[in-house]
């Protein structure tokens, strides 16, 4: 009786375990991506970062009025068709002062301030003096929602106004959340920071916006069309110069979606060509080795007898898949944006 009691008890708790772990496994395959959806995301965020770049020139140029660069600032943290950051809550460990190369107490400071401390102590030029490189984008993960980290050497080729000292290149890392919307992903900046161990390996963090961010994003409107309290007053010769600015920038996205479309169609055609020759040379191989076959008795083996053109067509057949895929994330870029 004892022995069944405890074989009765044993049996509940195996059950119990393995129940367990299917819910586990359950929760777990909840939170995967398709290959597809990550590919994706990974595209859009190192887009990202690179409009982050665009943004730090532009707000560092010298030609923009400051009402220009106000309403650069605001568009990118606020809703608008410019946005870059999730939110106005984002949190960026300041890199304004050359002295700031790694993490430390203090640095966090909200997103407008540290485009604010940006535009007041970094030098403006004529040219481009900012410039991401060794752009890494990880694995995209899964926590409350998508995100993902982006690995990045920002250089800063211009000086500091506080004392004229001239910046170092360091490592920064980026974070992305990624929400669905319709059939498309959308990609935001949730946080920046100095790359390090603890920063790469942090969870994802969720900014809090502002009332005011939380009020334009129910109305679905840009930060340009709302009145507020410290709104800049524009005159007729900024208004100008915003349309310039809008018109240029306009000309640099329609030059890259050019751009885009055309190098994926180039990827495609070469694609198709190393499939084409891939097949044509296995074909051929295969025929030859038929009339050896019938020809010759004890005959060897197929890729005994083809090698090295065997490797030769399945090597041109997987550059002709690679370039056709690659392809697709050029055409799918040109139509994002």
């Amino acid at each position: 009786m004892v022995n069944a009691m405890r074989r009765s008890t044993n049996l509940r708790r195996n059950i119990l375990f393995v129940f367990t772990l299917m819910c586990l496994a359950g929760q777990g395959y909840a939170q995967t991506l398709s290959r597809k959806d990550a590919d994706e995301i990974r595209v859009l965020a190192r887009e990202k970062v690179k409009g982050l770049n665009d943004l730090l020139n532009a707000i560092a140029n010298e030609d923009l009025s400051n009402y220009e660069r106000r309403y650069l600032m605001m568009n990118s943290y606020m809703p608008s068709n410019d946005q870059i950051f999730v939110n106005d809550g984002v949190i960026v460990e300041d890199d304004t002062d050359p002295k700031n190369k790694v993490s430390a107490p203090g640095l966090d400071t909200p997103i407008e301030k540290y485009l604010s401390n940006f535009d007041l102590f970094y030098t403006k030029t004529e040219i481009n003096t900012i410039e991401f490189t060794n752009i890494v984008v990880g694995d995209v993960k899964v926590d409350k929602y998508p995100f993902v980290k982006v690995f990045y050497t920002q250089h800063f080729k211009g000086k500091s106004n506080r004392d004229n000292t001239p910046f170092t290149s360091i490592s920064r890392v980026a974070e992305l959340r990624a929400d669905k919307s319709g059939n498309d992903w959308v990609v935001f900046l949730t946080r920046i920071a100095f790359n390090s161990a603890e920063n790469a390996k942090a969870v994802p963090v969720t900014p809090k916006p502002s009332e005011k961010y939380d009020s334009l994003q129910r109305k679905k409107e840009p930060i340009a069309a709302q009145p507020t309290d410290k709104k800049p007053v524009a005159t007729p010769e900024e208004t100008r110069q915003t349309e310039r600015v809008s018109q240029q920038i306009s000309q640099v996205n329609q030059a890259q979606i050019a751009q885009a479309r055309k190098w994926g169609a180039i990827k495609l055609g070469a694609g198709v060509a190393a499939l084409a020759f891939g097949a044509v040379t296995y074909s051929m191989l295969n025929k030859d080795y038929k009339d050896y076959k019938n020809r010759i008795e004890n005959s060897e083996g197929f890729t005994s007898y083809a090698k090295p053109g065997v490797y030769i067509s399945i090597g041109a057949a997987a550059v002709g898949i690679g370039l056709s895929v690659s392809s697709i994330f050029d055409f799918k870029t040109a139509k994002g944006r």
